[in-house]
């Protein structure tokens, strides 16, 4: 262009469909250069130009590269902090670590089998399962903006897991439970420094909703309406584990768009309502069921102070989660399952048939129909 000033050029397609004209000039700086660093110069700019801030996927970038923007993308899902949490340590200890070398057009599908294979002789069924989730996340990302022709992971042997026959409690079992635990709470047996005198209420408040243990324990008063005709609570969030900050109260249940409105019952306003009256001081988390000194209530705590209280009533086999299913089972068997679905607040009633009704293993009585093959022949 000048004495010592070189100009490199060329036209380039832009994401955009475009077609431009880009240039870098940059002066010499040996005689024997002659436009070498204006050409390094324009490389390096139509590098830049090809993948702008990184978003741009290509089959070339690599599983390290990919997973930050899923996680972007994830994190807009609104799903649960605990999930979320999950999700991000089976990324970053799991899927990175094992195959995040691998450029996007190298994760074919038997690469990906041998590496869940892996994942489930070292870390388990339930681990594995994780993992492919995550990747198929990630590689349907990869699908979505073309590096791949189909997401790999489809195409993947699926990995077994192991279903428990669901089992709720009977309504003559409620009943014998809750009358046990109310004397193992009045007993001098119970041990430490805080003995547990309202066990009974959480259960109640579950029994009476199908909410889960966190979410039962995140209950504020201002969720509650007695003075209603039909008093209602409204679960509007759980109790969940922050590091470095401890417990509070995700505002949202399990997802961002689970919070429901039950109408109560009898019994359980009766036990709101002699909470409501035999509370001396708020706490300041204005939770209804707060823990001894008056903070939030960890549910792992409870589980733990659950645990001591069933073995000695007999009822080793329930867990918080029983009383969800034991919810369930009540009412598909009373109202249905569509009746039951919506209780829970599940997506579908397939979520409900298969994880929260108990199956009784007994045909419909269809022996008026079936006597047709008895009939004699004249």
């Amino acid at each position: 262009m000048s004495p010592g000033v070189w100009r490199a050029m060329a036209r380039f397609r832009d994401f955009d469909g475009v077609t431009r004209k880009v240039e870098a000039r940059a002066t010499a700086t040996s005689k024997n250069d002659r436009g070498a660093k204006a050409e390094r110069l324009l490389i390096s700019a139509l590098t830049d130009r090809a993948m702008p801030a990184g978003e741009d996927i290509t089959g070339d970038m690599r599983i390290t590269k990919l997973a930050p923007i899923w996680w972007a993308e994830f994190e807009d899902t609104g799903r649960a902090l605990n999930t979320r949490r999950r999700y991000r340590d089976i990324m970053d200890n799991y899927v990175c670590p094992g195959v995040g070398g691998l450029r996007i057009r190298e994760t074919t599908v038997s690469t990906l089998d041998r590496f869940l294979k892996t994942m489930r002789t070292k870390h388990g069924n339930a681990t594995a399962k994780l993992c492919k989730t995550v990747l198929s996340g990630m590689l349907g990302l990869a699908a979505r903006h073309g590096a791949l022709d189909g997401n790999p992971l489809r195409e993947v042997a699926t990995i077994p897991t192991s279903h428990k026959e669901v089992r709720a409690l009977t309504v003559a079992e409620v009943g014998a439970l809750r009358a046990g635990l109310r004397q193992w709470e009045a007993s001098k047996k119970q041990a430490g420094r805080y003995p547990t005198v309202d066990m009974l209420d959480v259960v109640d408040i579950m029994l009476a909703t199908g909410a889960r243990i966190g979410e039962a324990l995140a209950i504020r008063w201002k969720d509650i309406d007695l003075k209603a005709a039909r008093p209602t609570v409204t679960v509007n969030g759980t109790i969940v584990y922050m590091p470095r900050q401890g417990l509070t109260i995700q505002e949202h249940p399990k997802s961002a768009h689970s919070r429901q409105r039950y109408f109560l019952p009898a019994f359980a306003v009766e036990m709101l309502l002699r909470r409501q009256i035999g509370q001396l001081v708020a706490n300041p988390w204005d939770v209804v069921f707060p823990s001894a000194v008056g903070s939030l209530r960890d549910p792992n705590n409870f589980r733990k102070q659950w645990r001591s209280a069933r073995d000695e009533l007999g009822f080793e086999w329930v867990t918080p989660h029983t009383f969800r299913k034991t919810v369930g089972t009540l009412l598909e068997a009373s109202s249905g399952m569509a009746v039951a679905s919506a209780q829970l607040g599940h997506s579908s009633e397939n979520v409900t048939r298969k994880h929260y009704v108990q199956k009784t293993h007994e045909a419909p009585d269809n022996t008026t129909l079936l006597e047709a093959f008895g009939q004699r022949m004249e």
